[in-house]
């Protein structure tokens, strides 16, 4: 427990707000401990987050584009429909261990089906719509995701989409292709009559939206 004296908002919000399970704890553990890039796991406080929109929404079908360790994956699948899955797609092996030793652990892991390879050749192939989507992919596939996307989400789905802040760098004058194509997401978004969005500064961004046409 941290002093009052050095106690940030940050430590405060996570103090306060609903804890993780143990399977999760581990699982982001060995995250830092085993991955050279474990600032992409979602963490605690954007994990629950994401736990809490899936719970209001139950959706029956979850899709998620890029899986990663398995964390966010397992948050999500805790507010599915008693009949409900989730489909996550990653197109490396990289951390498949990770996932076999510590996310297979959850009461989840059930509901959960794994998918190897290109999201955009791959979700073209699914014959479901999806209530909930989490897009964390490679940013400059964003707007090609967003695309496909569509034609798979119905009225009232949500779309949550990470990274769109993109560490500050969208707001910058001078951009480098990846953030155009994040800054252009955002915008395409914000403009379309397809969608309501809203953006929060959760972490490296998170940009929540509503599908409001048939």
């Amino acid at each position: 427990m941290h002093s009052k004296d050095s106690i940030t908002l940050s430590d405060y919000c996570e103090l306060l707000s609903h804890a993780e399970d143990a399977v999760l704890l581990e699982l982001e553990r060995q995250t830092y401990l085993q991955t050279i890039a474990p600032q992409m796991v979602s963490g605690k406080m954007q994990g629950r987050f994401l736990s809490l929109i899936s719970r209001l929404k139950q959706p029956k079908y979850i899709l998620e584009i890029g899986t990663f360790t398995g964390y966010s994956a397992l948050c999500l699948a805790e507010g599915l429909s008693s009949d409900g899955q989730l489909h996550t797609i990653e197109i490396v092996d990289t951390y498949d261990h990770l996932i076999q030793a510590y996310a297979s652990k959850s009461k989840v892991y059930p509901k959960i089906k794994w998918y190897k390879g290109d999201a955009l050749e791959l979700i073209p192939t699914f014959n479901i719509a999806y209530d909930l989507v989490f897009l964390d992919a490679a940013k400059n596939k964003y707007l090609e995701l967003l695309t496909i996307l569509e034609a798979k989400m119905k009225p009232g789905s949500i779309l949550i989409a990470d990274n769109v802040l993109w560490y500050g760098k969208v707001i910058q004058t001078q951009k480098d292709e990846e953030t155009k194509i994040l800054d252009l997401f955002n915008r395409t978004l914000a403009a379309s009559k397809k969608w309501n969005t809203q953006i929060l500064p959760l972490r490296d961004g998170l940009s929540i939206s509503i599908r409001v046409d048939s």
